[in-house]
Formats: C-alpha cells, sequence, structure tokens
C-alpha cells in the first residue's frame, strides 16, 4: 500500500492537503503535533474521525506528539547571537522554529514507517504573515526532505477559500473556518502565533517589508538546520 504523512492541524488548510493526498495514497498518515505554547489542542480529533467516517479508518491513520523538548532546543539555542545577527526574535524564534521541528519530527516519522511523501497545508494567503509560509522557506525545507529521499509537497499553496473546497469532498466540519479568528473550531490556537501575527501586521511588514522577511527566513532556516542537526537522523 502506498502511504504519504500531512503536517496535520485539523485546520482548512492542511485537512485539504489531506483529502488531495487521499485521491493519490491509500493511506494518509495525520500528523499533529503541540508543545506548551498552544492551547485548545485536540480539537482536530473532530475532523479526524468525520474523515475515517467518509474515507475508512484503514486510511486515516491520526498520530500526535508532544514536541516541547525540541522546540525548546530550538528556539532558545543560541538565540542571543541570533537576535544581535538578524536584529529580530520575529523570523527565527515564533512559527518558524516550530515548524522547523515539525519537518524534523516528520522526517523522523517518515523513516520510521517508510514514508517517502509529505503533504503540508502551507498556503500563499498565510505566507504575507508567516515566514514558514513563504516561498523561499519551503524552498529549503524541500531540499531537506531531498536529502532523506523524500518528497515535500504543498498541494494547495495557490487555492484559496480551502474550507468552501474541503466541502466538495463531503466534509462540513471545516465549513468556514476561514472566517474565524483566534479561536478556532477545529484547531488549536497558540500564543506566540498570536504575537507573531500582530508583530508582523503592524510593525515588521509596514516598516522593514516583506520581502526582507522572506530572504532572512530562508537564511535563517538553513542555518538553523545545521545548528539543530543533532535532531536528525543521519543521510543515507
Amino acid at each position: 500500500m502506498s502511504d504519504a504523512s500531512i503536517l496535520f492541524s485539523g485546520g482548512p488548510d492542511s485537512t485539504l492537503a489531506a483529502l488531495y493526498a487521499l485521491e493519490k495514497f491509500d493511506r494518509v498518515h495525520l500528523l499533529t503535533y503541540h508543545h506548551k505554547l498552544m492551547y485548545r489542542t485536540g480539537r482536530h480529533i473532530t475532523v479526524v474521525q468525520e474523515m475515517r467516517k467518509i474515507f475508512g479508518n484503514d486510511r486515516i491513520i491520526g498520530h500526535e506528539e508532544n514536541i516541547d523538548p525540541n522546540y525548546k532546543i530550538c528556539y532558545f539555542k543560541d538565540i542571543s547571537k541570533y537576535i544581535k545577527k538578524y536584529r529580530t526574535y520575529y523570523i527565527p524564534w515564533l512559527c518558524g522554529a516550530c515548524k522547523m521541528v515539525m519537518h524534523f519530527s516528520t522526517i523522523n516519522y517518515n523513516r520510521k514507517f517508510k514514508i517517502s511523501t509529505t503533504y503540508d497545508g502551507a498556503n500563499m494567503e498565510s505566507a504575507p504573515i508567516f515566514p514558514a509560509q513563504t516561498q523561499e522557506y519551503i524552498s529549503v525545507i524541500k531540499d531537506l526532505y531531498k536529502s532523506y529521499k523524500m518528497e515535500y509537497e504543498c498541494p494547495i499553496y495557490e487555492v484559496t477559500g480551502t474550507d468552501k473546497e474541503t466541502e466538495k469532498f463531503g466534509l462540513t466540519t471545516t465549513k468556514d473556518t476561514k472566517k474565524e479568528h483566534i479561536f478556532f473550531s477545529t484547531q488549536h490556537s497558540c500564543f506566540v502565533g498570536l504575537l507573531l501575527h500582530a508583530h508582523a501586521r503592524f510593525y515588521y511588514r509596514p516598516i522593514r517589508g516583506r520581502k526582507r522577511m522572506s530572504q532572512i527566513s530562508s537564511i535563517f532556516l538553513k542555518e538553523m538546520i545545521d545548528n539543530c542537526r543533532s535532531l536528525l537522523p543521519e543521510v543515507e
């Protein structure tokens, strides 16, 4: 049987990515990660249950993992050096560091279960705010997966209205979730994510510029991958 893993929050973007994967693969592994700064966790379960009801329990495999220990390593390791170098805490340590650890965990999971393809719900609508959703960041992550002979894809990157698209597959739990803010019905919320959103919208983007954000995010990510390489398996 063919398998794919999905970085799965339960939101409409990652849900649609999982639905696309179900059109190509026999089974999808929905990988949901959390750490102590997230709250209202576990809300993705309603989406998982509905997907199992529609597509069958044998095709939907759920996996939850606490990434708090590794998140702390990547968040705080050499933090003073990076703040001095990049002159901002915005790009390196909020969602960028968190998402990087999720990718590390996914690569380890893929190795364990012999999975060679990972889908992500990264979407261009979020790119102006979140560095981890920029094309530059995604390009570095693609190369990281490729070094382990794995494919990393963002199949819904240019899709707008992903919550409406999930309805076409028969799902109702993600309906109108794009209208939600701060508190989400099908996915967790994150305190630092809210800080990043405000910092990006009201300071970094208008003053420093979106282009600079994209450029620095990819440079920093490469450096952080090397700095935290011990959390990854060795390349064969």
